[in-house]
């Protein structure tokens, strides 16, 4: 495969706004573009104008060949498989893909979760794949963008920090190269674990939803998510729970930035603080943050995902290797009473990850090796 990605066939699965710019970033730097969603009303308009306009920080028109909502016709034969529908979509997407895969394929989990390649090589074995497929990850989305209508994107910045590993994270480097003509800042992380643990979806939403809750209920979307949600008791809240994941992360060797740092090495903007960081990047010219909406409810991926998806991997991999995360607990606890569900039961808790009863090293091989066959 060229460096500019020419005539590598790329299948997107998800339509919303992470799917839809993936097709544009991609299809303007030399990728076939294939998109795939169940709902076929988010692909019309993309469909009915062969593709997505894109301005920014690229300018152009990225063809799409296939808009479909039939799996078959976008993922047949592509090379690489994006799955952009959400982590905990995931073991579903990977059950409707696995009669379908073939040999040399690369999937990419974008973004991955906690544990993310771990539950699709989980779910390939359980559904009888025997195709030899690359599975891999995004420990975030690479871009920030207002999507003004469906076929149109208008690209704001690029993360800069970005991850992508590999399972088994030997293919971490074949995966990489496959990518880096649309993520040329992108890094091979040594295994899924940087990736996982490196979840800021899990770090920055959950905190910020469950310390706020009187005014979102009260007011809705009427205050800035970031700027304003995160008060100075929330912003413990945060660091504590960016502590917590460090402290897991630190029993397997792992080593990941603070979630400061994080946003900083990220978006290359903010200030001395947590709070004028937040400040900065939701109202300066540039700023990412000034997209984000705030929730309406707690009925909301922030919560419905972040928390099963993120914080229960983290508080389960914490309590194998004897790490108290008690504000990820409460947090877990608080926002499960809140919507009346049982995250831990519900979500990338040991036994859904096929963990249960694993040392911290049979843990750290998984992470790099993939599911055991006993």
């Amino acid at each position: 495969m060229s460096a500019s990605g020419n005539g590598t066939t790329c299948a997107v699965i998800g339509a919303g706004l992470g799917g839809c710019a993936l097709v544009g970033a991609m299809g303007l730097h030399g990728y076939r573009m294939r998109l795939h969603d169940l709902d076929d009303t988010r692909l019309v308009e993309i469909r009915d104008r062969g593709g997505i306009e894109v301005d920014g920080l690229f300018n152009g028109f990225a063809a799409v060949e296939v808009a479909t909502p039939r799996l078959a016709p976008a993922v047949d034969g592509a090379d690489i498989i994006i799955v952009c529908t959400g982590s905990n979509k995931h073991a579903e997407v990977a059950g409707l893909l696995a009669p379908r895969l073939l040999d040399g394929q690369t999937i990419l989990l974008v973004q991955g979760g906690t544990g993310g390649s771990l539950v699709v090589r989980n779910e390939l074995r359980r559904a009888g794949c025997r195709a030899d497929v690359d599975v891999s990850e995004m420990d975030n989305y690479p871009f920030s963008l207002a999507w003004p209508r469906p076929s149109v994107m208008n690209f704001t910045i690029r993360k800069e920090f970005l991850q992508i590993a590999a399972l088994p994270a030997a293919r971490g480097e074949t995966v990489l190269a496959k990518l880096k003509a649309a993520f040329p800042q992108a890094v091979a992380a040594p295994n899924t674990l940087y990736t996982g643990l490196n979840n800021a979806n899990g770090i920055l939403h959950v905190a910020n939803m469950v310390a706020n809750i009187g005014r979102l209920e009260s007011t809705g979307s009427g205050y800035r998510f970031y700027a304003d949600g995160y008060t100075p008791s929330a912003v413990k809240i945060l660091e504590q729970v960016s502590a917590e994941r460090l402290a897991i992360a630190q029993v397997f060797g792992v080593r990941l930035p603070g979630i400061h740092q994080w946003l900083l090495d990220t978006y290359r903007l903010g200030g001395d603080t947590l709070a004028e960081t937040f400040r900065r990047l939701t109202y300066e010219a540039k700023g990412p943050y000034q997209w984000t909406p705030t929730p309406k409810s707690m009925e909301h991926k922030y919560v419905t995902e972040d928390v099963p998806c993120g914080l229960v991997a983290m508080s389960a991999l914490g309590g194998a290797v004897g790490v108290s995360t008690p504000v990820i607990d409460a947090l877990i606890a608080l926002s499960g009473a809140m919507l009346g569900r049982d995250f831990r039961k519900e979500g990338r808790n040991l036994e859904s990850l096929g963990l249960a009863g694993k040392t911290a090293g049979e843990i750290m091989r998984a992470f790099e090796l993939g599911p055991t066959t006993t």
